[in-house]
């Protein structure tokens, strides 16, 4: 079927899977960001309660899990089902069916997310916190366990379809892989080793909570350890799996953009895999104020400092690449450098966060808040934006308008550092995360009304991206597809640094 309305069935389609991906995503960006919205309203001045304490947490966990598991991850996966196949040569995914089924479960789980907020709420935050998940009463928080479980499996299977898409079609050396292939590799392993993990503790979570009280899997000093370490070893890791396949678009924007091959292809790709054994062995740096083993802090400190090596690394080779290059200052490339931008400021803080004796002081501060939204948004999204733009003309045969991307790219970078750098002086000033209010005369209000502006800015460019992204697939100027295949990928040559 052709057509529009080839993006309402099921296909096998991998391009169609990856719209279906890419949209889906975007209606839960733009309901997550509308919660993200009333939050600000909530939290911009002192004394100013129209939500209270019980309705602000259940938006606040609904915000969370829809932003990170129902429109960041979905996009991620989106995007590497829309343009992996042709990144390493070849017409078609291995197993196409397991591409069209990871998309279906997306819609699935996100009624189910949505449901449960008028089901009682899930009100123990995104991490889901035991005893707070076990004990909260109404179908609100088993109907976000039941959703994640579909979110989940979605991620195995598009794991499971990347990897053998590329391992059939790897070429004769591996060091010559496209590195946003390497970068789908090493994010589908990872996800395959923390998945079961994370199954796991929602099974137990379910068994719980459809039990009762009598079957205490998670409560208790032990049940609540346990549950932090399945959940962080997790969470930790997806972070990561969010973050390389978006290292791996910037790998191919910056030299597309630069009239160059990247610097150093081989030791970049074995950066990327250190960065996903790295993130394996680092999830108790999110657990160094709950009851973590002291002895256990020192190694998860060095592990979790240990990531911002390879992380440096490959930032130097994309400025090395942009220095040797001529660059041309378009809107994928603009994304890019917003996102080496943010991502310093986003690796910076989570260096302090790394430090025991600041994490104790930090971890439930707005300063985590202003890290992990720097990560997400101004890493992921950046990198997601950049990618978008980049193979749009690709994937709809059909151009975009560039005044509106560039608009856009500043827009975005600019509201990102707007939005969440007063967080880090939230942070250190005392304010605490999760909390509805706050009382006034403190000199904080400035720093509130300074997030709110910046919140607005974001909503307004993504309109703006939403605007121009769906009239220049309807109305934009045409592409000659064929034309443009050859550059799916920027394929190394013998001008590449051999490291």
């Amino acid at each position: 079927m052709t057509g529009r309305r080839r993006y309402l069935r099921v296909s096998t389609d991998h391009e169609v899977i990856g719209v279906q991906f890419l949209v889906t995503s975007l209606a839960f960006f733009i309901i997550g960001g509308l919660m993200a919205l009333i939050i600000r309203a909530e939290q911009a001045l002192p004394g100013f309660d129209f939500l209270g304490g019980e309705n602000y947490n259940r938006l606040l966990s609904n915000h969370g899990s829809i932003m990170i598991f129902l429109s960041i991850l979905p996009a991620v996966l989106g995007l590497t089902h829309a343009v992996l196949p042709e990144t390493v040569g070849a017409n078609r995914p291995t197993h196409p069916k397991l591409g069209a089924l990871s998309f279906w479960l997306i819609p699935v789980a996100g009624a189910l997310m949505l449901a449960s907020f008028f089901a009682g709420g899930a009100s123990s935050g995104w991490t889901a916190y035991t005893p707070l998940s076990t004990q909260s009463a109404g179908a609100g928080q088993t109907l976000w366990a039941v959703s994640l479980l579909l979110v989940v499996g979605s991620l195995v299977l598009s794991s499971v379809s990347f990897l053998s898409t590329i391992r059939s079609h790897k070429p004769d050396v591996i060091w010559d892989t496209p590195l946003f292939a390497w970068s789908a590799m090493a994010s589908s392993v990872l996800a395959m080793i923390a998945s079961p993990v994370i199954l796991l503790a929602l099974v137990l979570l379910l068994v719980q909570r459809i039990a009762g009280p009598q079957l205490a899997l998670l409560d208790g000093v032990i049940g609540v350890i346990v549950w932090q370490n399945l959940f962080w070893f997790f969470a930790n890791s997806l972070t990561m799996i969010l973050m390389l396949p978006m290292i791996g678009v910037i790998c191919e924007v910056v030299p597309n953009y630069s009239g160059r091959p990247i610097v150093a292809h081989r030791s970049t790709a074995i950066a990327m895999a250190v960065i996903a054994g790295l993130a394996l062995v680092s999830w108790g740096q999110h657990m160094f104020a709950s009851g973590l083993i002291s002895g256990m802090r020192i190694p998860f400190m060095v592990a979790s400092m240990a990531v911002a090596v390879p992380l440096a690394y490959i930032v130097f080779v994309w400025i090395a690449t942009i220095w040797l290059g001529k660059v041309r200052f378009e809107t994928p490339m603009l994304f890019a450098l917003g996102f080496i931008g943010l991502l310093v400021i986003g690796g910076l803080s989570g260096m302090a966060l790394a430090s025991v004796p600041i994490n104790l002081q930090l971890q439930s501060s707005y300063f985590a808040v202003g890290h992990l939204h720097f990560a997400l948004l101004g890493g992921a999204i950046s990198g997601l934006f950049a990618g978008i733009y980049f193979w749009f003309p690709k994937l709809t045969g059909r151009d975009y308008d560039g005044g509106l991307g560039i608009l856009h790219a500043l827009g975005h970078s600019g509201g990102v550092f707007l939005t969440f750098s007063p967080m880090f002086v939230l942070g250190l000033m005392g304010l605490r995360r999760r909390v509805f209010d706050y009382p006034a005369g403190q000199n904080i209000e400035i720093f509130q009304l300074g997030v709110t502006a910046g919140a607005l800015l974001l909503a307004s460019t993504t309109m703006l991206f939403v605007y121009n992204m769906f009239f220049s697939a309807l109305r934009g100027g045409s592409v000659e597809r064929s034309a443009l295949e050859a550059g799916w990928s920027f394929q190394p040559t013998q001008e590449r640094d051999p490291v």
